[in-house]
């Protein structure tokens, strides 16, 4: 009999929640413009092949329905930071998020917030609980903060990459590779050990450009993780476009680093070079799913770089338990 029961209460929980999972419908046609705007598609309309312009001029190629795009920049220390920006295509409509702000249709708006927010969570609890370790306060073991963007590779396992050197300001394979590697294995920092599942691997050499644009958006999703170099607009030293699934597994992530700025892939930095192996980690840190915090943390993914700051080729506390909470 309790047999019985159970099977009943599953069975109307299962129902139950197929009827609130279930996204709603996009009610109008087919946005007709291949160039759309955030006024454009907040009408719900359903979106199968073009491009989103914002005000401030960034374009991002809106992806295929059931895929969710976001840029994540890295900006020179003093220059405006570019908010993040997401584009997620539903089968209710486009929803887009630009720093905080949630717009578009609104079916989809609630749908992705409320996806974003409960995988947001969902890490969160799942993560250990580590104290600071009893750590002298430093700049970047001072703050244990972190923030999630939303999604993971544990559903893929390993990030392969491609590197495309066409443009490079410096001789920069090797410090991109450090940088992607500071998220993985044993990593200990600030007093503390974590044993993080992020893993990479570098595959070859590419002719590929990364699918970021001139403007720090992102262009078509090619299913290839391609890291490289080109024109940002000034002010940025890097951008990161990263595609997901509605279940949150990231399917490609590309890395874009400006050509407009002098680096340095040197063990020791002078002058008005920028750090590539820092500010690698960092995109790396975006590419595995971690966001901005604030700036007065010093930690790796605070939102700007200054010149010559090898300081953020090590993980302080937050950027620790940001990636043992993914990982």
């Amino acid at each position: 009999m309790k047999r019985k029961l159970i099977a009943g209460v599953v069975g109307v929980a299962v129902g139950a929640s197929a009827l609130v999972a279930a996204p709603a419908q996009a009610t109008s046609t087919g946005c007709s413009s291949p160039t759309l705007t955030v006024t454009a598609v907040s009408s719900g309309c359903v979106v199968t092949a073009g491009t989103l312009v914002l005000e401030d001029g960034r374009s991002f190629v809106i992806p295929e329905v059931g895929t969710t795009v976001i840029a994540t920049s890295t900006a020179a220390e003093g220059a405006a930071e570019l908010e993040d920006v997401l584009v997620s295509n539903t089968d209710a409509g486009v929803a887009v998020k630009v720093g905080d702000e949630w717009r578009g249709a609104a079916a989809a708006v609630r749908q992705e917030r409320t996806k974003l927010e409960r995988r947001q969570l969902a890490a969160t609890l799942a993560a250990p609980s580590r104290g600071s370790g009893g750590v002298t306060v430093q700049a970047s073991c001072g703050s244990s903060s972190y923030k999630l963007l939303g999604f993971s590779w544990l559903g893929v396992g390993t990030v392969n990459w491609r590197y495309n050197s066409s443009g490079q300001k410096t001789s920069g394979l090797t410090a991109v590779r450090n940088g992607a590697n500071a998220w993985g294995g044993s990593i200990t920092a600030c007093s503390t050990t974590v044993n993080s599942a992020a893993k990479n691997s570098y595959v070859t050499t590419t002719t590929q450009a990364p699918g970021v644009t001139s403007a720090a958006g992102c262009g078509s999703s090619s299913g290839t993780n391609v890291v490289g170099w080109g024109a940002l607009p000034s002010g940025t030293l890097a951008t990161t476009c990263t595609w997901y699934n509605g279940s949150g597994n990231a399917t490609e992530s590309d890395q874009k680093y400006a050509t407009g700025y002098s680096w340095n892939s040197a063990s020791s930095c002078s002058g008005s070079n920028y750090d590539l192996r820092g500010v690698a980690t960092h995109e790396w840190g975006h590419t595995f799913g971690l966001d901005h915090v604030a700036q007065s943390t010093g930690l790796v993914m605070k939102p700007a770089s200054s010149t010559c700051e090898t300081a953020q080729r090590t993980l302080g506390l937050g950027d620790l338990r940001g990636i043992d909470a993914l990982y």
